[in-house]
């Protein structure tokens, strides 16, 4: 007998080298992975991987993942930690907690969270809810999606934004993302329909990418001007009379003073806003409107221009629903409410939040809340009634609220409107993925803040400033149960292909291990995270067993749910004019404003940054800001930071393909490498985020390479740029000048 064969075992995972979560194979050989494949067999994912997954085993066991709990033995930053066991860091943090807690009020604690690792948010609410925390969590869904999930709710009481039908779509309008390197699955989907020469695919986008070389018609906007051609678009589709008559009359409200606002939007003036010609926007809208079914893939471009993102989204809600393309086979799905057998639900992420446990007098609380409001307890407030009425389910709480993070970092230092004294960051390292790092700094190292504990699998910039370090368990080592935050009607499962390393926790055990020494031991019944996820499956009848062999559920498809009872939203309509938005204060209708820092609203700082500066732009094998470890393959792969510039603009600053550039804003500077792309705009340059060097020294001044690349030092937080429905800031569409190193 082959004692290889012996000793091997295939494990059923899911992959969240992303928020993808691919199903995978992995390879276990004498206890150790030793491949990741993707599972042909699963019949959502189809066996379709990014490179990442190849990377895997090289990434789990490098030397450079942490092994047990660390606390600080010196000053923040001095780099200087010692090793503690597990009972030791918990006690002392729960212990810190509890008298932060006693001394200035639950309220007074923030969570920090980032890169979506697992389908685990449930915990950080349930705990913050019995907390007595109003979900002072602050994230970078502001920026990433979770503000246009606020923006659906609001409009049609469901999120249609996650779910583009491409398969059985005749047009996809790809908007501001290129899947090619951020979503390879949905670049399969369009490229399995491109072999239909009557699919048509319209890619926005002002830097040329693999996506736009595959267009049909491709827009160059002006960056940060995505609402003008929207309502440009929406002008043309009017006007025209190429909208769905029969679902506008029945099923939309407020299209007569939407159609009144859109005049406003001439194509010839839209075309002198983005910069884009006027017959290509005509076509573009033309194309979508008459090419049905059709649907829209959103990126988060968009979702990162500050003030005017939640218009973008509220726009292109109104393209789908006018044009008949909502919850149709081939359009934007609206998902229901969960996988259920026999009228028996699977218990999503909201069942297990305990929002009931919050008082009612704490939720005003909540950071930003009173000023950027979409994001608040309030407009939930106003949507989850309607919501829970007509599906007789509660709408999802946690992911859609959000504390502002601009906000929070001025509340460490300022104290205002209280006192933040502790703080928990979680598969996040905000030195990264939060605007104006300098500020960001100079909180996390406030004597304000006085507990800041980090869990992460590696020393970030973010932990080399933190009282503790807890190390996380990888997807590898831990099952995934995932709802995408119960954004979608399908859960993605995958099993634990091996254990914990060294003395590694997964995230459900460490907030369960803190709840329990803060008092909430009643309420965390589960052991383990197994156990919690069978307790999520019970209603279905079936085990956990059966749930990661599949690797997913699904309920069955239905389409046009609203010809039933209509939309869950105040008027059982999509409302093209919002009343939420009206209550909130806000104007109901969609309109265009020019960016805060642009060409056009502050000529004056042009004169010396006459550049327009994108940052971002997902790049493979890298996810944001993780894979940057020397010696695993992914760095080698793209191991330095690079700057999108067009040649000519290149050579009239004396600059050539491989230079090292500086960056510069009036926030800071930065230096990267030049990459000269004769597809991106002459004056817009695009910047690589997320960059830090895990190589260089972890102590100050360095903190990993922390200002050398890192494109969040030249972005803009100002409260009063931000979005102001959604309190989104601004990495993209500013204003930098470049020069050679």
């Amino acid at each position: 007998m082959d004692t290889e064969q012996v000793d091997k075992v295939i494990k059923k995972a899911g992959c969240a080298f992303c928020a993808g979560n691919c199903g995978v194979l992995v390879e276990v050989k004498d206890g150790k992975v030793s491949r990741i494949t993707g599972n042909k067999e699963h019949a959502l994912t189809l066996g379709n991987v990014c490179e990442r997954v190849g990377y895997g085993s090289k990434w789990l066991y490098h030397p450079d993942q942490l092994m047990r709990p660390l606390k600080r033995a010196g000053g923040r930053g001095e780099g200087k930690w010692e090793e503690v066991d597990w009972d030791q860091a918990l006690d002392e943090i729960a212990g810190k907690l509890g008298d932060i807690r006693e001394k200035y009020g639950p309220e007074s604690l923030v969570v920090t969270e980032g890169t979506y690792r697992s389908g685990m948010f449930w915990m950080r609410s349930r705990f913050l809810n019995l907390f007595g925390n109003p979900q002072n969590v602050a994230h970078a869904g502001v920026i990433c999606f979770l503000n246009c999930y606020a923006i659906n709710m609001a409009m049609l009481g469901g999120c249609c934004s996650l779910a583009a039908n491409i398969g059985r779509s005749n047009c996809t309008v790809v908007w501001g993302q290129n899947p090619y390197s951020s979503f390879p699955r949905t670049m399969a989907s369009i490229k399995r329909r491109k072999e239909d020469e009557n699919y048509k695919i319209i890619v926005i986008d002002p830097r040329q990418t693999e996506t736009t070389d595959i267009a049909d018609i491709w827009l160059q906007p002006r960056p940060g001007t995505d609402t003008a051609l929207a309502m440009g678009w929406l002008n043309v589709i009017i006007n025209e009379e190429l909208y769905d008559k029969e679902f506008v009359e029945k099923w939309t409200f407020g299209f007569e003073q939407l159609k009144e606002r859109v005049q406003e939007y001439t194509p010839a003036k839209v075309a002198g806003i983005c910069r884009v010609d006027q017959d290509k926007i005509i076509a573009a809208a033309r194309m979508y409107a008459t090419s049905k079914p059709a649907c829209i893939v959103r990126g988060v471009a968009v979702d990162q221009i500050g003030r005017n993102a939640a218009r973008v989204e509220q726009s292109r809600v109104i393209l789908r629903a006018i044009t008949g393309n909502l919850d149709v086979r081939g359009g934007d799905l609206i998902p229901d409410v969960g996988p259920e057998v026999d009228g028996n639900l699977f218990r999503r992420e909201v069942v297990l939040e305990l929002d009931d446990k919050l008082p009612a007098e704490k939720k005003p609380k909540q950071i930003g809340a009173d000023v950027f409001k979409v994001m608040g307890w309030q407009a939930y407030g106003l949507t989850s009634e309607p919501y829970e009425k007509l599906t007789g389910q509660p709408e999802p709480v946690g992911h859609r609220l959000a504390a502002s993070p601009p906000l929070t970092w001025r509340a460490i230092l300022t104290e205002k409107p209280y006192p933040v004294k502790a703080m928990i960051t979680w598969g996040s390292n905000p030195l990264m993925w939060a605007a104006n790092t300098k500020l960001v700094y100079e909180a996390m190292k406030s004597k304000n803040l006085e507990l800041h504990v980090v869990m992460d699998f590696w020393k970030t910039p973010t932990a080399e400033l933190a009282d503790f370090i807890l190390p996380v368990s990888s997807w590898m080592e831990r099952p995934l149960c995932s709802t995408f935050e119960d954004l979608t009607d399908v859960v993605f499962g995958g099993e634990r292909a091996v254990q914990p390393l060294g003395e590694r926790k997964d995230d459900y055990a460490i907030w369960r291990e803190l709840g329990v020494r803060l008092g909430q031991e009643e309420y965390w019944p589960w052991e383990k995270i197994e156990d919690a996820i069978q307790y999520q499956l019970e209603p279905l009848g079936m085990t956990y067993e059966e749930f990661t062999d599949d690797g997913y559920i699904r309920g069955g498809r239905e389409y046009k749910k609203y010809e039933k009872n209509g939309f869950p939203t105040a008027t059982g309509k999509v409302e093209l004019y919002s009343t939420v938005f009206e209550k909130l204060g806000y104007d109901p209708l969609s309109y265009y404003e020019e960016p805060p820092e642009s060409p056009v609203s502050t000529p004056e700082v042009a004169k010396d940054y006459p550049l327009i500066l994108n940052t971002g732009g997902r790049f493979m094998p890298m996810f944001h800001s993780e894979h940057r470890q020397l010696g695993i393959g992914m760095r080698e792969r793209h191991p330095d930071p690079l700057t999108d510039i067009h040649p000519e603009t290149a050579k009239s600053l004396g600059i050539s393909e491989g230079d090292w550039v500086y960056i510069e804003t009036r926030r800071g500077r930065i230096k990267q490498k030049a990459r000269l792309n004769p597809g991106i705009l002459l004056d817009v340059v695009n910047v690589e985020a997320s960059w830090w060097f895990p190589e260089m020294d972890g102590a100050e001044p360095s903190l990993h390479g922390l200002w050398e690349s890192n494109a969040n030092v030249l972005t803009l937080d100002d409260p009063e740029s931000c979005d102001p429905l959604t309190g989104g800031w601004c990495n993209r569409a500013l204003l930098c000048r470049v020069y050679k190193v």
